[in-house]
């Protein structure tokens, strides 16, 4: 052997390795803030595939931080002779296996260097099986500090040289589950330190995702002597679901569960962490959690929005472990990766279908389908879109996994609005709440908005200022808008004028008031902004009198209890220039007409002043204005010839105008007087006996056609019926035999009767008719009034009277919620009211 040319060879490999380690390390230097917890997966990683080739065994993993030291440890198996020339030379085990099928991620490669980031010194201590199945302890320095390749050199001869020195061989047996593999980082720097806290945090947070992907890592142990804290992660037996993976945490002594969420095929898995509350699981937030493991997590793939953690062993990351190639369509690489994403899909699909119907809430936190952050020189957006993205979202569209407010339901995603994204968070907030009043079951729970906002996407229904406008204008009136939120008319415009304001506050919405009609009038009725004014008026007589003279303004004044926006107006004078001009076409004959110009002679007498002003020419004109109304001038001059004093001639007419039976009533008492006369007696008790002792036949009548339908009689047989009532038979000569048109007449009357009544009804805001009943030819069940049943007995008074003798129509008016109802097929039905009969017939006293 030639001694220099051996010594060349040497110095040519270190200076080879030296290089390939500077290069290294020096773009790991530019990338240190995305890779500072990069260093414990990488070991934790090299750990792993120590057992890769033993499928029976389990490892487990200890961290301890010090304040100037890192230790790691596990109780993997020994290092080979390939494994210490891999961390002395920096070559993988890895690539040492080109063309084999590999179990191991990566051992004492390109990735080992990343932990140089930690510290570039390291001791190294374990257990070494040579080739001749030798076993040796060892313990020796590696060295990477230094900026060039003359540096490095001579250090990675060193490493070899201290290696040397510290093999023992072992003689005897050895406890091969001890911890027996460790390395030491020592930490001299504020910024190792540093680094040394991120990949710890990082690694306490995210190793139970690792614990559910790899059932060969059986226990992970950090001891953090800077906080004196013990953790420990096991893995536990799963029993409570084939979709739950159990890991047991363990702090300061203290144990707690933490439930994994998760579906797994051959080569992929899918995972989320949940909360368990009862027997209900509660999604976590994926924030900050890598979306890609490589059994390990790619660190930087936290943006790439696949709505779960995607694990596989077969993933082919890019060369820093912050994501995956999915461009070029020629890759085996990429095809391969591509697999894994629709296998990661297709897992996602069926487990949504189970889970969306189990007690499992929060799932907002597994519904991101936007496009991922990924630089697009690694990523095919038009691949992702078309086989991932839109069969993504169809799968989240008709899923039911929206909750509501103050309810355990779920709702599909397509049946459920949100709020426009673009709104500020306040806004957001209270286009909620309006529309939760009107529709609860429209929107998702209020403090979920923020996590559905975020992820969703342009088919959702969007909730926005205009959508609110209609919804409320749909209502169409203050009233059905009070049925709507189940509130009263005051709490109603309170609300209303709370969405009012919040509508106009932005300056453009007051354009939608002039588009939809949601502004209430006098009569609660919601008109176009441009119809609607101001009342200035402040005087009810005058609107009064217009809507006596045919214009209803009340149409087209703003309801007083609106608290908001700017509008026209209408003042006294508009309203005086109205009715003038209704005056000057009036003919006077209508009855609306002249009570409307009654009103008016009283309005002037009692405003003088705005008289003058406002109607000064019919004011001047008063006398004569009122005088036309009257079409009796005759009587009108007796009384203004009266002796009788004007005092006592308008308290009669008061009088008269409350009890307008009063003038019969004297009548009927000039009748009696003269009763009195022509039977020669003095008083009533007289009279009877007179008339008792009186021979005279009494006079019935004919039965007419109109009797039959006040009768509410539509054949011969209901005649005979009604006929057997004595006080009824009395008033009918007995002879009397109504024929087939008569009683054909009757029919016609009472069925226009009923109907005209049950369509005026169904009008009636207090009646309710939905379950409307015939009980009996004139009696009508399954009416509401007010919420409260009722019953209605029905009659033609086209004769101007109506009789009631079947003993069901009394019956029904013997309850206290009956109602006997008239039609004479001009006016508009009425109810008969006991109060009404009482002034009509004179009545005064009442058996009870």
């Amino acid at each position: 052997m030639i001694q220099s040319i051996e010594e060349g060879r040497k110095e040519d490999g270190n200076r080879s390795i030296a290089d390939k380690i500077n290069k290294r390390l020096h773009d790991l230097d530019k990338t240190v803030e995305n890779n500072k917890g990069r260093w414990a997966w990488e070991l934790l990683q090299n750990a792993k595939d120590s057992i890769a080739d033993y499928p029976d065994r389990k490892i487990s993993i200890q961290i301890e931080h010090n304040n100037d030291t890192i230790i790691f440890r596990h109780n993997g198996i020994y290092f080979t002779e390939k494994d210490i020339r891999g961390i002395i030379n920096q070559i993988s085990s890895k690539e040492t296996e080109e063309g084999e099928t590999s179990t191991r991620t990566g051992r004492f490669g390109t990735g080992f260097l990343t932990t140089h980031l930690l510290s570039r010194k390291i001791d190294i201590e374990g257990i070494l099986e040579t080739d001749s199945l030798e076993t040796y302890r060892f313990k020796f320095p590696l060295d990477r500090s230094g900026n060039s390749m003359a540096q490095l050199m001579p250090k990675v001869e060193n490493a070899w040289t201290e290696f040397q020195k510290s093999v023992k061989l072992i003689n005897s047996d050895y406890n091969e589950y001890a911890f027996n593999t460790s390395f030491t980082y020592h930490l001299n720097t504020d910024e190792q330190k540093e680094i040394a806290k991120v990949g710890v945090n990082e690694f306490v947070n995210l190793v139970p995702y690792v614990l559910t992907f790899i059932s060969k890592i059986d226990k992970v142990e950090i001891i953090n002597n800077l906080e004196n804290e013990k953790l420990t992660f096991t893995n536990k037996q799963n029993i409570e679901s084939q979709n739950l993976q159990v890991i047991e945490k363990i702090y300061n002594g203290q144990a707690s569960i933490i439930h994994i969420l998760r579906s797994s095929s051959d080569r992929t898995s899918i995972a989320a962490e949940v909360l368990k509350k009862d027997e209900e699981y509660y999604l976590q937030s994926l924030d900050n959690v890598p979306r890609l493991f490589c059994d390990f997590p790619m660190i930087g793939t936290e943006d790439f929005h696949f709505p779960m953690v995607v694990n596989s062993f077969y993933f082919n990351p890019l060369t820093e472990r912050d994501g995956i190639w999915l461009k070029r369509d020629d890759d085996k690489e990429v095809q391969e990766n591509r697999e894994i994403l629709l296998e990661a899909l297709e897992l996602y699909k069926n487990l949504m279908n189970t889970i969306s119907t189990k007690p499992y809430f929060n799932l907002f936190y597994i519904s991101d389908s936007r496009m991922p952050g990924t630089l697009e020189k690694f990523f095919d957006r038009d691949w992702y879109d078309i086989n991932v993205q839109k069969p993504l979202r169809d799968i989240l569209w008709e899923s039911t996994i929206v909750e509501i407010e103050n309810s355990k339901e779920k709702f599909p995603l397509k049946d459920i609005w949100f709020p426009q994204k673009s709104y500020a968070n306040d806004v957001q907030e209270q286009l909620w709440e309006f529309t939760y009043n009107l529709f609860p079951k429209s929107v998702c729970k209020k403090n979920h908005i923020p996590f559905w906002v975020d992820i969703g996407w342009s088919d959702w229904q969007k909730l926005d200022y205009t959508g609110l406008v209609k919804d409320v204008a749909k209502q169409e009136s203050i009233d059905e808008l009070s049925k709507a939120l189940e509130k009263s008319e005051e709490d109603t415009f309170q609300w209303f004028n709370d969405f009012g304001n919040f509508v106009m506050e932005v300056e453009t919405n007051n354009i939608l008031f002039n588009k939809h009609q949601v502004l209430p009038n006098y009569n609660g009725i919601f008109c176009l902004k441009e119809a609607i004014h101001i009342d200035k008026i402040k005087d009810s007589k005058l609107i009064e009198i217009l809507e006596l003279l045919g214009e209803d303004w009340k149409n087209l004044l703003l309801h007083p209890n609106v608290g908001f926006g700017k509008y026209k107006f209408k003042t006294l004078k508009d309203i005086a220039d109205e009715i003038s001009n209704f005056l000057k076409h009036s003919k006077k004959k209508n009855e609306d007409e002249i009570k409307a110009i009654s009103l008016l002679s009283e309005w002037f007498e009692a405003n003088p002043k705005n008289s003058k002003e406002y109607f000064s020419y019919y004011y001047g004109k008063r006398a004569e204005l009122f005088m036309n109304t009257i079409s009796d001038r005759d009587s009108l001059y007796r009384v203004m010839r009266s002796s009788t004093d004007l005092e006592q001639l308008s308290n009669m007419a008061d009088a008269i105008n409350k009890d307008p039976n009063l003038i019969n009533r004297f009548n009927q008492a000039e009748e009696f007087s003269n009763l009195l006369k022509e039977y020669n007696v003095t008083n009533i008790e007289e009279l009877k006996s007179a008339l008792e002792n009186s021979k005279g036949p009494q006079i019935r009548a004919e039965i007419t056609q109109e009797d039959l339908a006040g009768l509410g009689v539509t054949s011969m047989d209901e005649l005979e019926e009604a006929l057997k009532d004595r006080d009824l038979a009395a008033l009918f000569n007995h002879t009397s035999r109504p024929n087939a048109n008569m009683f054909l007449y009757a029919q016609q009357l009472i069925e226009r009767s009923k109907q005209n009544i049950i369509e005026y009804l169904k009008n009636h805001k207090d009646y309710d008719c939905t379950d409307i009943d015939e009980l009996a030819t004139t009696v009508l069940g399954g009416i509401k009034k007010k919420g409260v049943d009722v019953h209605i007995v029905i009659r033609p008074s086209d004769n101007g009277q109506v009789i009631v003798f079947y003993s069901s129509e009394k019956d029904t008016l013997d309850y206290a919620n009956a109602e006997l109802w008239i039609d004479n097929g001009k006016d508009n039905p009425r109810h008969l009211t006991l109060g009404t009969i009482l002034k009509t017939t004179g009545i005064n006293k009442i058996p009870v």
